[in-house]
């Protein structure tokens, strides 16, 4: 965390050492999530609730498909590590997802307070991760099979495991039996099966958008041919996905009533054929994995044509961890001092915060409103009602004036500064 960033001098110097897109594609994920747990900055009616709409479960889908991507990077990109070199690649991968599992319990420990309104997804990533150990190997064409694979079966497996743990069955005792020593579960509800299975981004549905990721990382990004082909197949991907997923909830009669928040309820098998956002269905994927892959080849290209304009969501979106995890930490301050209500959340949620003594005891995982309804005054309740524009202005200003003196975000610099050392260590003990 000492070493000075450079300065972004020119793009083409840029791109032989870091695609700048990809940062900007990173913002774009964070900012997404911005939008749906304070509210969107500078909009107001029709325009907030679209962009809320369109946040929701894809800028979710576009951090896990760069998730992948980035794992391309650290391992070869085009050309994967073979030997020794491929060896070493899987025990940092390893190393860097354990640590992500604990930065990402802590986190979600730390802000237990948002209840259900916010699923903290850094311990999935870690496991994301760790799955896809077995797949570094992989150039693109396996990569992208793998892929296929994943999310035609992961999807519906993930259903058929789950209904398994639900009933009185061997697994359901097996499962019982981890979450009585598993760290992760006992802490804060993260435990493998959670991650695995029952959590709200389990990774046996979102695998295949990792997979997908590091096939797009094995590609050649710094050739526009190759992102008009990525743009292209997201159009054709999200279009035939959210198409036949149409066809098939006409062909089962319709949805039942209501919404679904996270995976498919296993008393409606019928939502498997849904595109609903994050409920993790082979056609969610398919919709939200293929817009991401287009926002992958705009801002890959928006990078190289702007030069320097982009500069602040580049540098944003190279701190997306550390942005990540202070807005989690700033959510749950809202919440605990009763300001979350006086910012562009939705109505609904507005008035279940502001319920008080009303408040309902029956509703799991509910967020720690206060219980005597009260608002801050001052400059609080200003920050608080200003908060979408407080924070996206923040998230631009901050990495810029930290990168001016450190060339890694806080939290990258930890966890990356924490898998030199470990690996270190372990190389020279072989």
């Amino acid at each position: 965390m000492t070493a000075v960033a450079p300065a972004l001098s020119s793009p083409r110097t840029e791109r032989t050492r870091r695609l700048v897109g990809i940062d900007i594609a990173r913002f774009f994920a964070v900012f997404g999530m911005f939008c749906i747990h304070f509210g969107v900055p500078f909009a107001h009616g029709d325009v907030e609730v679209w962009i809320a709409q369109f946040s929701s479960g894809r800028s979710t889908a576009l951090f896990t498909l760069l998730a992948g991507v980035s794992l391309a990077m650290m391992t070869g990109r085009g050309e994967p590590p073979i030997g020794e070199a491929l060896r070493q690649a899987r025990i940092k991968i390893a190393v860097r997802a354990a640590l992500l599992l604990v930065v990402g319990i802590a986190l979600a420990k730390a802000t237990a307070a948002t209840g259900f309104l916010l699923t903290v997804i850094i311990p999935f990533y870690g496991l994301y991760f760790l799955l896809a150990v077995p797949f570094i190997r992989l150039r693109a064409r396996g990569l992208l099979i793998a892929a296929v694979v994943a999310a035609a079966v992961g999807p519906q497996l993930s259903f058929v495991l789950r209904t398994w743990i639900a009933g009185d069955t061997p697994m359901r005792a097996i499962v019982d039996a981890v979450n009585l020593v598993d760290p992760g579960h006992l802490i804060a509800d993260a435990g493998a099966f959670n991650l695995l299975l029952l959590g709200f981004y389990p990774a046996a549905s979102y695998l295949p958008l990792v997979l997908a990721g590091m096939a797009v990382g094995r590609l050649d990004l710094q050739s526009t041919k190759v992102r008009c082909w990525l743009a292209a197949t997201g159009l054709a991907v999200t279009t035939v996905g959210y198409q036949v997923s149409n066809w098939l909830v006409e062909t089962v009669g319709g949805l039942p009533q209501g919404q679904i928040e996270g995976t498919v309820p296993i008393e409606h098998p019928e939502w498997l054929v849904a595109a609903a956002a994050h409920s993790g269905t082979t056609f969610e994927l398919l919709d939200s994995g293929g817009i991401a892959l287009v926002f992958v080849a705009v801002c890959l290209e928006l990078a190289d044509r702007t030069g320097r304009a982009l500069k602040p969501l580049a540098a944003a979106g190279s701190m997306a961890l550390t942005l990540y995890a202070i807005h989690a930490l700033v959510l749950a301050w809202q919440i605990v001092v009763g300001g979350w209500p006086l910012s562009g959340v939705p109505d609904t949620l507005a008035q279940l915060a502001s319920m008080g003594p009303a408040l309902p005891t029956d509703v799991p995982n509910m967020p720690a409103f206060p219980r005597d309804g009260h608002h801050p005054d001052g400059v609080v309740a200003f920050v608080n009602t200003y908060m979408p524009e407080v924070f996206l202005i923040f998230s631009i200003v901050f990495p810029l004036i930290w990168r001016r003196f450190f060339r890694r975000g806080p939290l990258e610099a930890v966890v990356s500064e924490s898998v030199r050392r470990i690996t270190d260590h372990l190389f020279r003990r072989h």
